[in-house]
């Protein structure tokens, strides 16, 4: 044998050697501990958690000072189903063997079998484990030494007691409670025994283990501190194992498990039930008492409270737009007991209550619910204290709400007020409204739901002679009410009161309101809508003067519940004409019904009154509601609000309750009360009438006027096949006035109210929508009035011809517009408000139309010298038809007051007159006006430094006022700039 050889043989019987080494499972670190081994003794039940070794890391495994069993176990024992045994022997001392592992069936031992191998290295085994077959099946070991043949009763978790730990810093003290659960159990009765316990948490999570005498039972405790240091928190199920073994063995062979207590705030209810526009009760309860830290400071107490949240499940926008649940209380508030009240946490009866939570359905505003099912969720907060870590942002099951909708009758359903006026209850009874039952100048209710404290209210006048027209409205929420008021030539468009802040207004255009429907890009009739998801549908048309049709679509929250000339909605024609009184009239037309719904002058009720004294004893909705509060990732939000709200990119905006400063709406309120034009009233042509000469036409005629124009419209003939509870009442309504009044023009009024009827009933109804996708695209994206025949339309926007303008191209802009008043008389006092900008009032403020302001601001001295005068322009802002502002710019000098000149133009060839607006501050200043020339001058008691009013007793020696001379005023230029000194 060569050398080289030898060296080969050598280097091979070295690296057998040392690869044998390597894989000998018998050596520390080539094996694995295996766990869970007092559950899979032969004498433990299986429990909540079954053991499952379907998914057992395969390899070699040490028992410790257990072995595999090697008789056949029962089912349901090993803390499994299906316990796993070793039906060959134990091979002998150094030996490898692969030996038969039987799983126990129902009704044999070995209903299956394994190849395992097992290597004996002397002093303890090793198995090599697979993987097994099925779940709720694990192996099953056993103790190999003498066992304890006996076991405790009665084994339990259960909360035990509140421990505190105090840390003093200076006056403050931090009483800091931990909450602690016992491991309780009937001890055997050999005092020479020891206790060992195991703490699992959840799929089974070993957590925490000891071992205690008999006497030390008690001590047997999981903290607070433990379950955060496991990094668990509430909502966990808990449960303790108790083996009993002799002092000389590491563990006991058998072990009693308790049942599992859950640890947290369970839900009580977590499925409820509610019917459309109902509510439901959510309870919850502590299972262990909340206790967070509490402070000290000067002997006086303070501590937090546990909030629990409730939100819609995900964080997606639109998502939650779309759920159909709302909240009174966005939260529910579990109180903590004071270190000084610390006793109370003795007695379950203190923290062991029952909390909860009303939820509501607020999804009314459609004909059909968008979801009837409704999943929320529930979330703690940060609560202070080491000790409170196990609440701190717990999340809790889902609880599922089903929504179930028992009352249809209200679907479909309008109640309008059209032109002259032709009027249509609620349930679908005609009914003419003229001269002997709607007064011109008298209020009528139109629309009242008590329950809701909501209405609405009309007011007419004469046009073309005998009919009656809608002139004003007022729409009214608890404290809330917005108004259009055309009648006796005012020009009003505004809210004349707005406290709940309830009521939601949406603009769409320079004639219609809308609102916007959380579906995309949809757009939705014009209306103003109520907190219960009904909406009032406005729409202005001009003639002889400025008209209103009225539309109000009601919502489950309406039925059984609505009077006035709208009559009872409750899906029955027969009680319709029910008067005030509660009689029900039989008359036709019903004047003495619609008489009895009228408002004598000066009556309380009369929202068109332009009282302030009736808005003031308006009922605010805090008095019969609790705000309904959606809650955000944590924000509460709360309103009266039940309707959806989502943002979209339709167009249209807000018509907001607090235009501008309170002081300033009020003052305008009150000239709109003062100032009334006395228009006639009365049955006679008036002379603007006079001066109409026009042709009245006979019924037929009318008829083939009419029924030309609506058969023309392709759109309004599909509408009457496919739509439901849309009906030829427009063509009637448009054969009645054109055969009264000779008026040609309402022919195509007639026709736009249909389409928009038509309109409103398909975004209302989802199903339609998906039914008839090229309909309601179509009726969708109209455009009001046709764009007048002045204009092109194109996706629901009018592109007008030159020369006009609007929304719908009937406006002539070639003139700038007419401005026949701004507000307080061009007089903003900057103590009451910011005076950012200046009131506009007259006509037309039209959308879009480029509208400029051109003002000059002068910034003057106290002896009404312009110390600088710079112009600029901006873009006007309008806010109604007869409404629109000017944005106010100030420079960065502080002078004694400011005047701003301005005027306006569409084109900036042709302007409005020039207006005066002068700034001033009322704490200090005192207005004066002599023949025109408008000064300020100072009061006395006051120094003006800075453009701040400084009351004299308030000086200070800083940079704006070194010192003040007793006979005259001292001006100083140094540092670049002004300095005063007053007295």
């Amino acid at each position: 044998m060569s050398p080289t050889q030898s060296l080969w043989i050598v280097f091979f019987s070295f690296f057998s050697i040392q690869c044998s080494a390597a894989q000998d499972p018998c050596l520390q670190g080539h094996f694995m501990e295996l766990d869970n081994l007092l559950k899979r003794s032969p004498t433990y039940t299986q429990d909540s958690t079954p053991l499952c070794d379907r998914y057992i890391t395969e390899g070699w495994y040490r028992a410790r000072d257990h072995v595999m069993s090697t008789s056949a176990p029962l089912l349901g024992k090993c803390g499994t189903l299906y316990p796993v045994w070793l039906k060959d022997p134990i091979p002998g001392a150094g030996e490898k063997q692969t030996l038969t592992a039987c799983q126990i069936g129902f009704n044999e031992n070995c209903a299956s079998s394994y190849n395992i191998e097992v290597k004996n290295c002397t002093s303890f085994l090793v198995y090599n484990l697979k993987a097994l077959s099925s779940c709720n099946a694990a192996y099953c070991f056993e103790h190999d030494n003498d066992c304890v043949n006996t076991s405790v009763e009665n084994a339990q978790v259960s909360f035990h007691n509140v421990t505190w730990t105090t840390v003093v810093a200076g006056i403050l003290k931090q009483y800091d409670p931990y909450v602690n659960l016992i491991c309780s159990f009937t001890p055997v009765d050999d005092d020479t025994l020891l206790y060992h316990i195991n703490w699992y948490v959840d799929n089974s999570t070993l957590i925490k283990s000891q071992t205690v005498d008999r006497t030390s039972s008690q001590n047997v405790i999981l903290s607070a501190k433990d379950i955060h240091n496991a990094g668990k928190k509430i909502g966990i199920w808990i449960l303790c194992t108790v083996g009993v073994k002799k002092p000389e063995i590491e563990l006991p062979c058998s072990s009693t498990s308790s049942n599992l207590f859950f640890a947290g705030i369970e839900i009580l209810n977590p499925t409820l039930t509610i019917e459309r526009q109902g509510q439901a009760t959510l309870k919850v309860r502590p299972t262990i008492p909340f206790a967070a830290e509490s402070i000290e400071m000067n002997g006086i107490q303070s501590n937090s409270s546990l909030s629990i949240q409730l939100s819609f499940r995900g964080k997606d926008t639109e998502q939650k737009c779309k759920a159909s649940g709302g909240f009174t209380d966005c939260e529910i508030k579990i109180p903590s007991y004071k270190y000084n009240e610390r006793q109370k946490y003795e007695d379950p009866v203190n923290w062991r209550k029952d909390y909860t939570m009303e939820i509501f359905n607020s999804d009314e505003e459609d004909y059909y619910l968008a979801d009837h099912h409704l999943v929320l969720q529930l979330k703690t907060n940060r609560p202070n204290g080491n000790g409170a870590k196990i609440f701190n942002e717990a999340e809790f099951s889902d609880v599922n709400v089903n929504v179930i909708e028992s009352q249809e009758g209200w679907k479909g359903k309008r109640c309008s007020s059209y032109i002259d006026p032709h009027m249509t209850t609620f349930d679908g009874k005609i009914y003419e409204c003229q001269a002997a039952g709607c007064f011109p100048g008298k209020t009528y209710i139109l629309y009242r739901n008590d329950d809701h404290l909501q209405e609405v209210q009309v007011r007419h006048t004469s046009c073309w002679k005998y009919p009656r027209c809608v002139c004003a409205v007022a729409a009214r929420s608890g404290q809330d009410v917005f108004t259009i008021n055309f009648c006796d030539q005012n020009r009003y468009i505004n809210f004349p009161i707005c406290r709940d802040h309830s009521m939601k207004v949406i603009k769409e255009s320079d004639i219609t309101y809308k609102i916007i429907r959380p579906e995309e890009g949809r757009q939705c009739p014009e209306n103003i809508i109520f907190p219960t998801g009904t909406f009032a549908k406005l729409k202005v048309y001009k003639f002889t003067s400025w008209y209103i049709n009225v539309e109000v679509y009601p919502t489950v929250a309406d039925f059984n519940r609505t009077c006035g000339l709208c009559g009872l909605l409750d899906d029955k024609k027969t009680n319709d004409f029910r008067r005030k009184d509660g009689s029900i009239s039989s008359s036709n037309p019903p004047n003495d019904f619609s008489i009895s719904w009228s408002l004598d002058s000066g009556d309380t009720e009369d929202l068109l009154s332009m009282s302030q004294t009736v808005y003031d004893n308006l009922t605010p909705l805090s008095t019969y509601f609790t705000k309904l509060c959606t809650c955000d990732d944590g924000n509460t939000h709360c309103s009266y609000k039940k309707y959806r709200e989502c943002k979209t990119d339709v167009r249209g905006k807000e018509y907001h309750c607090i235009l501008h400063s309170s002081s300033r709406k009020k003052r305008d309120l009150e000239y709109f009360s003062t100032v009334q034009h006395s228009e006639p009233q009365s049955d006679t042509v008036t002379k603007r009438e006079a001066r109409r000469k026009r042709q009245v036409i006979s019924v037929s005629e009318a008829q083939d006027t009419c029924y030309k124009a609506f058969q023309q419209s392709s759109l309004y003939e599909t509408c009457l096949q496919v739509v439901p509870n849309f009906s030829n009442e427009s063509v009637l309504n448009c054969i009645s006035d054109l055969s009264m009044t000779g008026e040609e023009n309402l022919t195509q009024t007639h026709l736009n109210i249909a389409l928009s009827q038509c309109q409103a009933y398909i975004v209302l109804n989802s199903t339609l929508e998906k039914e008839q996708p090229t309909l309601s695209e179509i009726m969708i994206n109209l455009c009001p009035n046709n764009c007048s025949n002045k204009g092109l339309c194109s996706g629901g926007n009018c592109t007008c011809d030159y020369g006009y303008g609007g929304s719908d191209c009937s406006f002539d802009v070639l003139a700038p517009p007419t401005i026949t008043r701004i507000s307080d008389g061009g007089v903003c006092d900057k103590t009451e408000e910011p005076c950012d900008d200046i009131t506009l009032y007259g006509e037309y403020f039209l959308e879009n139309m480029g509208t400029t302001c051109y003002l000059t601001r002068k910034e003057m001295t106290e002896t009404n010298i312009t110390a600088s005068e710079e112009s600029y322009t901006v873009d006007l802002e309008e806010r109604t038809l007869f409404e629109g502002y000017c944005r106010l710019e100030y420079s960065q000098t502080n002078t004694w007051s400011t005047t701003f000149q301005f005027k306006i133009s569409n084109d900036g060839t042709q302007f409005s007159e020039i207006y005066s607006v002068y700034v001033y501050q009322s704490q200090c200043q005192i207005f004066n006006n002599d023949t025109g020339s408008v000064y300020f001058t100072l009061q006395d008691g006051y120094c003006y430094i800075n453009g701040s009013c400084v009351q004299r007793g308030g000086l200070k020696n800083n940079d704006s006022c070194f010192q003040c001379d007793p006979d005259k005023d001292i001006y100083d230029w140094t540092q670049g700039r002004r300095i005063e000194y007053l007295p």
